[in-house]
């Protein structure tokens, strides 16, 4: 079972989507047309790494002397960990919005 996957159908969410798209960002699946978005887990991991990440920089940036080094550091444990949380999308009613 995949860990992002649309909630209707259960076919993978892609990586791109997750990793590069805003908060009303929407996506709908190329299997079952179903429309999702962001949930509020996505807005509170994100917002929680981005507080991570600026600390992790200056701590990697104290020891290492090297900005690119840290900043490449920071943006490959920020975006991990963003792809290791589940359940990042819920479904939207697509009635309510028209």
């Amino acid at each position: 079972m995949a860990k992002h996957q649309c909630p209707n159908c259960h076919s993978p969410i892609p990586l791109s989507y997750l990793l590069f798209s805003k908060y009303t960002t929407q996506y709908r699946c190329v299997k079952c047309s179903a429309l999702m978005a962001s949930n509020r887990r996505r807005k509170i991991t994100e917002l929680t790494l981005a507080f991570f990440s600026a600390t992790l920089y200056s701590l990697i940036n104290s020891h290492i002397q090297n900005s690119l080094l840290a900043t490449l550091v920071v943006f490959i444990v920020f975006f991990s960990i963003l792809w290791l949380v589940p359940n990042q999308v819920e479904l939207v009613d697509e009635q309510s919005k028209a």
